[in-house]
Order: structure tokens, then C-alpha cells, then sequence
């Protein structure tokens, strides 16, 4: 048990204080009584010592000091919270860098990729979507929005589509990026999907994690690729590099740790099948927190627990001292 305001617990102090003050009024009612007449004449004219309400006096202190607990607010236990839940927002990233022109997917990584963000587009159209590109940097692409049309003839799936971004994968600004995409209101479910071969050559996974927490955004990772290492295309034939012919894997590594820190999940995308189902999830208990957060959940005020019992020892200590007089 908590106390909201823990001052008001020093009023119980007017307990103890009040049933001393009654043991000396009542001695000194009875002081004066013995200097109008001895004791041993009170009974010969009729005198009646007065009453000392000893169990009333005990009955209104106890009742102070449930009356000062209730004052300092009690709290404990759950209280329910029902509050109107927002809109749901997913920000999908896409890694458009060149290592993605790959075609250990079919029928690239790219590809592969823009397949299935028009599947889960497609399969939740109450959900506003936004879209962001990425390689060596990061971009907005297409702003959030309920017009699944309008972002899915936006989303590229191949190497032809104009991109304009420099070369690389880079997480430098991804994920703020993505956090500027979605609508800055407590009450929304939000939730981060990047598709990427991983391979970060930038080293700020632990800025992006803290990026991502601090706006309570989870983050699903989808890797796309394999495991057997494959030629990067380049614009006339392979990717040469310093006269070296460049070849890429799947990193997972730093996918699986982006998601796993913020709360999210990873999986491949040749075993992803539907992600709707865990999205939606994701999103109701991304909304469900902050209820939780902004209603108080966390313990309910039970000061009318105290309140009532006070009210009821007054009561009866009221009418013990009348029956008594």
C-alpha cells in the first residue's frame, strides 16, 4: 500500500491527542465536583459522578486516524482503465541499397520484399501505413496515410525503379526517420517493419534501440536473403570492389538485436508467412501500455475504504455516549 500525499498521515497523531484530551477533561470535571462535595456525599443528595466514555472516547480516536489515512490517499491493487484507444500506424522501412538487387529470392531480395508489404498492406486496410527507403541513408518516401492505393504504387520492386539514395545500409537516421513518420499522440498504436539484408556498416544499433524506445515504437525485422553467399549485380555484370568481386549474405545478427531490444520480433522472410496476425498484436499492446501509463493502472485510490469505516465508529460512538448520558 502507497499514500498519494503521505503528509496527511501525521493528522492521525489527533487520535492519541484526543483521547488524552478526554482523560483530562474528565479528570478535571471530577476534580471540581470533589471540591463542591466529598464522594462519600454524592450518593446522600443525589450527585452522579460524571461518565467517562472510555470505549466511545477509543471509538471516535481510531476514527481520526482512519480519517487522516483517507486524507493521505491510499492506493493499491489494480484499477481498470478504460480509455478510448487510438489509431493503429505502421512505418515499413525498406532496404532499396544494392546488396537488395540480389536474386536469392525470387524474384530478388527488393522484390521479395515489395511482395509482401503490398500482402500486409493489402490485409489491413483499417491501418494507416507510411513508407520510408533506406540505403545509405534514410528518406521519407510516403508520408502516413490510409490511401493503400497511393503508398502501394510507391513501394519500388526492382532495380529499375528511381531511387536516388547513396550506396550502402546505413541505420544512421533510419529509425528517426521512422519515428518522425508516425503521428506524435500518446493514445496511437505504433509499430516499426524493416526489410533488410542487414550488413550496417554504420555501428549505431544502440542509438537506434534508444530511438525506437523512446518513442515506444516495437520493431518487427524482416531478413531477406540466404546464407550461401551471391554475387551483388553491379550496373554491367557483378559488383567489382578494389578488384574484388563482391558477394553478400544475410547478416541477422544486428536485425535479430534491433528487434529483440525493442520489444519486436525477427523472422526471415521465406518463414514470415502472414505477418498481419503479429502485427495487429503488436500494435494492440503498443496501445495497451500507454492506456495503462496514462490511466494510472498501476494501483487504485482506496481512501473510501477508510472514509467509511471512520464515519461508522462516530456513529456508534455517538450513540454509546447517548445511550451512556
Amino acid at each position: 500500500m502507497e499514500f498519494q500525499r503521505p503528509l496527511m498521515i501525521i493528522l492521525a497523531l489527533l487520535g492519541p491527542l484526543y483521547w488524552w484530551m478526554r482523560q483530562i477533561w474528565f479528570r478535571n470535571d471530577e476534580k471540581r465536583l470533589r471540591r463542591f462535595v466529598r464522594p462519600v456525599l454524592w450518593k446522600r443528595v443525589g450527585i452522579t459522578p460524571p461518565a467517562q466514555h472510555k470505549l466511545s472516547t477509543v471509538l471516535y480516536s481510531i476514527a481520526i486516524i482512519f480519517l487522516a489515512l483517507s486524507a493521505a490517499g491510499p492506493v493499491w491493487g489494480i484499477s481498470p482503465a478504460y480509455i478510448p484507444r487510438g489509431g493503429e500506424n505502421v512505418v515499413i522501412a525498406l532496404d532499396v541499397s544494392r546488396s537488395m538487387w540480389c536474386d536469392d529470392e525470387a524474384p530478388s531480395r527488393l522484390g521479395r520484399a515489395a511482395i509482401e508489404i503490398r500482402r500486409l498492406i493489402r490485409s489491413m486496410p483499417d491501418t494507416r501505413f507510411s513508407l520510408v527507403l533506406f540505403s545509405g541513408h534514410a528518406r521519407l518516401a510516403v508520408p502516413i496515410t490510409m490511401d493503400n492505393d497511393f503508398i502501394l504504387d510507391r513501394i519500388p520492386s526492382g532495380p529499375g525503379d528511381e531511387i536516388a539514395l547513396p550506396q550502402g545500409t546505413a541505420l544512421s537516421n533510419l529509425v528517426d526517420v521512422m519515428a518522425t513518420a508516425l503521428p506524435d499522440m500518446d493514445l496511437e498504436g505504433q509499430v516499426g517493419i524493416i526489410f533488410s539484408d542487414g550488413g550496417f556498416h554504420d555501428y549505431t544499433l544502440d542509438d537506434a534501440i534508444d530511438e525506437a524506445k523512446d518513442r515506444r515504437m516495437a520493431l518487427i525485422t524482416v531478413g531477406t536473403g540466404g546464407d550461401t553467399p551471391v554475387t551483388v549485380p553491379g550496373d554491367n555484370g557483378p559488383l567489382i570492389w578494389q578488384g574484388d568481386t563482391v558477394k553478400t549474405v544475410l547478416e541477422e545478427e544486428w536485425l535479430q538485436n534491433l528487434a529483440e531490444e525493442t520489444g519486436g520480433f525477427y523472422t526471415r522472410i521465406s518463414e514470415a508467412g502472414d505477418l498481419s496476425g503479429p502485427v495487429r498484436e503488436l500494435l494492440g499492446r503498443s496501445s495497451a501500455q500507454v492506456d495503462a501509463e496514462i490511466a494510472g493502472a498501476a494501483g487504485a485510490r482506496r481512501y473510501q475504504y477508510f472514509l467509511g469505516a471512520a464515519l461508522l465508529l462516530i456513529l456508534a460512538a455517538a450513540a454509546m455516549e447517548r445511550r451512556e448520558s
